[in-house]
């Protein structure tokens, strides 16, 4: 590949710079020096391709087009003859009372003056818009839809051809019902209520937990046609809902809507750029991106953590946050896909609850000094308002999994504030009293050994010792003593912690590679890999350890194949997937990763994911499979491809994250990497295995450095904060140009909707 001018004039400029030194050089923490790599990327015309296109309307909510900000969501789709539905969910929109579940609102209609023939829609993913055309036997109907990225507002433009100019809009609640609170016979919310403030349709809805929730809408005149602007308010314990949500109304119409579109639009525009990821399977890279447009749909940094539903709604046994699994996997690709602050409504959270995990503990436990959470909780961090007892789910494991993601927000910020300012953030004060309750229950063996008594492996069943809570609880007890370490923390608790790892019973095994606990075999399929847990995402049992890679392809096969695979769902195959990149793998990552996503039963074709109740975790933590196989970052190295498959001889990624605060880019062409960048936002160390073949040069701020790798490839650069390294085989600098892998007209748009309605 030839090099452009601008890029020969680049690396000509780092080449006079050479100093000859060899081994370790000192480099300029606050360099000037402008990057070689060039990001050459039509972003509307990349993510164009990516766009959910659907050839016949939906006639199902979890088969609609969906919207968006973080709090408010519409879904959209054909749900009578004569009728379009956006039907709409507000995340903060609880019952405040009994278990605080989400509930229902209602739905914007369009009632068209024909009967629907047909019709057509697409997601503009670059504006998070949905546009679309409605085709009945009295006319036509185009439609533009989008909420606005920082309002809490829904904005519909309609253009209507002939009779269809007849076409009306109304408000249609949803019975503010609680299916959780119903089943304890607890008296129903009363209705709610109708009436037009100054010209201004509002919706009222009382709840007898306190306070209210109020829809409003406006209909305007356009010179080619008509705009409908919608809001929803919520408010507790005051009801104020209905004045906000009137106010909300006047306030959007009155500005200036280019404005409102721009910074909209101006927004998403900022979002995709932060990163670039194409891959050979055009399926795949279109799923990838289309999850970061429903993660960036689900959560922004100021508002509530992303639960089951996101903040769309519709009828569901799980109206809430859940923790043995599906609030952890959700946000495992913000870290690596370099989105970190789509996890910050997650620490925020947590942080801003921390009295609340406490109180779990002591209503729970009986212990105090001690954090956790029950199986499930609203958004105060709570099972409710203490009238339920714990259910059979109840584990300490939980808590400090979810703990975890706040672990990893820090080490990919390396924002040492997390860990310090114990004020502020509440990670350290929590993970130390998590894994105190371990201690308070930890008894010691005729062995001589510590042993966790009889708890839960999340839905397989209840044993001592189980693999799940040992993995956990080493984990906890190794990050507290590396911590401490770091920072100088002298927590009196080290001690304890050390003894506590060097007297813990070993993880139970079998024949068949990791039990589920010490008295419980692995013999029946289910989608949970609770017992492998130590692997991935803890990484604290690892391939790279020759006395354990036997034993976890025997567990990993093992828990895939037994009993016939009848328990693996979909999102099993994505755990798998991770799992198998953890350990290398490629070829057996993407068979998971494409199993995922050919699984009807749970994937709908506009790539949410069903499992009787939307579960929108599900689909979301496939992007995280696909980044353990282009980058990994665990145990203090980063590795580059360590999981393709043969058949990607082409793959190109820029700036995606790795733990430490790094962001790399690399290139792989022609079944080899070409060439790897990376660039220290933190100064922290630096040990990087590129995977290039043959004599490699490393060039760091244009400086060559004679760095001798160590016998398993690993690198150790010299990288103050600022600093960038590159790092290429041969002796000719390759081209440095960032571009997405060209895309077969005919593979591109793979989500949506089917070509006909059968």
């Amino acid at each position: 590949m030839k090099l452009t001018r601008t890029l020969m004039i680049a690396l000509l400029g780092w080449t006079m710079m050479l100093t000859g030194a060899c081994g370790e050089i000192k480099t300029n923490a606050n360099t000037n020096i402008k990057s070689p790599v060039q990001v050459k990327v039509d972003w509307p015309q990349f993510i164009k391709r990516h766009d959910l296109i659907w050839h016949a309307l939906p006639t199902n909510f979890d088969y609609g087009a969906f919207l968006g900000n973080g709090m408010l969501g519409t879904m959209i789709y054909q749900d009578a003859p004569n009728r379009l539905r956006w039907e709409m969910g507000r995340s903060d929109v609880t019952a405040h009372r009994r278990d605080n579940n989400r509930l229902p609102i209602g739905a914007l209609v369009l009632n068209t003056a024909g009967k629907i023939q047909g019709g057509t829609m697409r997601t503009n993913l670059w504006d998070a818009e949905v546009t679309g055309t409605v085709t009945t036997d009295k006319g036509t109907i185009a439609f533009r839809s989008f909420i606005h990225t920082h309002k809490m507002v829904l904005i519909t433009d309609l253009n209507s051809t002939d009779g269809e100019k007849a076409a009306s809009f109304a408000w249609e609640p949803r019975p503010c019902v609680d299916r959780v609170n119903k089943r304890f016979k607890d008296a129903p919310n009363p209705p709610s209520k109708t009436k037009t403030i100054d010209k201004i349709t509002v919706c009222t809805q009382p709840r007898l937990g306190g306070g209210q929730f109020a829809t409003a809408w406006k209909q305007t005149p356009l010179p080619k046609g008509r705009r409908l602007t919608l809001t929803i308010a919520d408010s507790f314990p005051k009801n104020t809902a209905t004045t906000q949500a009137v106010a909300t109304v006047k306030k959007t119409i009155a500005a200036d809507f280019d404005a409102l579109l721009k910074s909209h639009r101006d927004w998403w525009h900022a979002f995709y750029p932060k990163t670039m990821v194409s891959v050979p399977d055009p399926k795949l890279e279109s799923f990838y991106w289309i999850q970061f447009y429903k993660l960036a749909c689900a959560s922004r940094p100021h508002l509530k953590p992303v639960d089951l539903l996101g903040p769309w709604f519709r009828s569901t046994g799980w109206p809430r946050i859940w923790w043995n699994l599906n609030i952890e996997t959700l946000y495992l690709p913000v870290y690596t896909g370099n989105r970190l602050e789509l996890g910050e409504s997650f620490t925020n959270f947590i942080d801003a609850k921390r009295a609340n995990f406490y109180r779990n503990a002591k209503d729970i436990w009986g212990f105090d000094g001690c954090a956790t959470v029950p199986h499930t909780t609203c958004y105060e961090g709570l099972r409710g308002d203490g009238s339920r007892a714990p259910d059979k789910y109840i584990n300490p494991g939980d808590f400090t999994w979810a703990l975890h993601n706040y672990y990893l927000q820090y080490r990919y910020s390396m924002d040492h504030s997390m860990v310090t300012d114990q004020s502020k953030h509440a990670f350290y004060p929590l993970l130390r009293d998590s894994i105190n309750l371990y201690l308070n229950i930890l008894k010691k063996g005729d062995d001589g050994k510590l042993h966790l008594p009889k708890l839960h492996s999340p839905e397989y069943g209840a044993d001592s010792d189980n693999n799940y809570n040992l993995s956990l609880l080493r984990w906890g007890c190794q990050t507290l003593i590396k911590l401490n370490k770091r920072y100088n923390l002298k927590d009196p608790l080290i001690p304890t912690w050390t003894k506590t790892l060097k007297d813990l019973t070993p993880y139970p095994v079998d024949e068949n590679g990791l039990r589920v606990g010490a008295n419980l075999s692995f013999t029946k399929s289910h989608r949970h890999w609770s017992h492998i847990l130590m692997v991935h995402p803890l990484h604290i049992m690892t391939g790279d350890q020759p006395e354990n890679r036997a034993l976890l392809n025997k567990s990993v096969l093992h828990w895939l194949t037994v009993d016939g695979s009848r328990g693996i769902n979909g999102w099993s195959r994505a755990a798998a997937a991770s799992l198998y990149a953890t350990l290398g793998d490629g070829e057996n990552a993407i068979k998971q990763i494409h199993g995922h996503m050919s699984d009807k039963r749970f994937v709908r074709p506009n790539t949410m994911y069903i499992e009787g109740s939307p579960v929108i975790e599900c689909a979301i933590v496939l992007n995280r499979s696909l980044q353990d196989m282009l980058l990994q970052s665990w145990g203090d190295k980063i590795a580059i491809f360590p999981a393709v498959p043969k058949a990607w001889d082409s793959i190109v990624f820029h700036d995606l994250r790795a733990e430490g605060a790094f962001l790399v880019s690399a290139k792989r062409k022609a079944g080899k990497t070409a060439w790897v960048r990376i660039k220290s936002l933190a100064g922290e160390p630096c040990r990087i295995q590129p995977g290039l073949d043959g004599e490699v040069t490393v060039l760091i701020n244009g400086k060559s450095a004679k760095i001798a790798p160590s016998a398993s490839g690993i690198y150790k650069l010299p990288l103050a904060k600022g600093d960038e390294a590159i790092l290429y085989a041969g002796a000719k600098a390759p081209d440095l140009t960032i571009t997405p892998l060209p895309a077969d007209p005919k593979k591109i748009n793979p989500f949506g909707g089917p070509k006909t309605n059968k």
